[in-house]
């Protein structure tokens, strides 16, 4: 598999004009009890983009990716994606085409992995879709883990195990937009290069589907990203 096209020499992309911005955010801002964790901000992804959220600690970039999945109300501002304000999505439809990968993810009801990967499929937002195993069974293969790894309990699974588990479920919903708040802060060295080189595939596959993605490796964002928002 080809490596993760280096941000020093990257492929051709959109400036992610307005018009044509997979997820736009106009002035959006919010509020911790007095405080105001960010304001007056403006971003704008496209197509095919793959952007580093970066910043120092404390600046809310978590914060700002559970915004943009619907997951905490903004204290002011307005998103639109693909086209189509906020408002104007159901937010199960919503979450369909941007899916929030966090920090310490949760895997819900299921006994085994392959019982939270298929559960998903069960609610009405992706009823016109079936469980994709093949897709599943190849990721595994590029994450160098045995088959039997969708038998494995969940209670038996490690931190970076939880993290590949909540991964193999977004992407098996097939989303527009990842949001990617520290995708291999679990994972050791090798593991995390698999992950970067299943996401590389992931996105080069079709080149519609961009990223938004924050990590504390410097090194990891130079060669996963082409651009970077940065919050003060």
């Amino acid at each position: 598999m080809k490596p993760a096209q280096d941000a020093a020499n990257p492929v051709p992309r959109a400036s992610a004009p307005h018009t044509e911005a997979l997820l736009q955010g106009h002035s959006l801002g919010l509020q911790d009890q007095k405080r105001w964790i960010w304001r007056k901000l403006e971003l704008a992804i496209a197509a095919g983009e793959r952007v580093a959220l970066t910043g120092p600690s404390g600046s809310g970039k978590t914060t700002l990716m559970r915004a943009l999945a619907g997951l905490v109300p903004l204290t002011e501002g307005d998103l639109v994606l693909e086209q189509r304000p906020l408002q104007q999505w159901s937010m199960p439809d919503y979450r369909s085409r941007i899916a929030y990968l966090a920090q310490r993810p949760e895997l819900g009801d299921g006994d085994t992995v392959e019982a939270v990967l298929s559960a998903p499929f069960q609610y009405r937002a992706h009823h016109n879709q079936e469980y994709p195993r093949n897709l599943i069974e190849q990721a595994l293969q590029q994450l160098g883990r045995d088959p039997g790894f969708v038998q494995r309990p969940v209670g038996s699974l490690s931190g970076g195990e939880q993290q590949i588990t909540a991964l193999l479920r977004l992407l098996a919903l097939q989303p527009a937009l990842l949001l990617l708040d520290e995708p291999t802060a679990a994972l050791d060295p090798r593991a995390a290069l698999a992950v970067e080189q299943l996401l590389d595939a992931w996105q080069r596959e079709t080149p519609g589907r961009a990223w938004l993605w924050s990590s504390h490796d410097s090194d990891q964002i130079t060669r996963m990203c082409t651009r970077r928002i940065e919050l003060p």
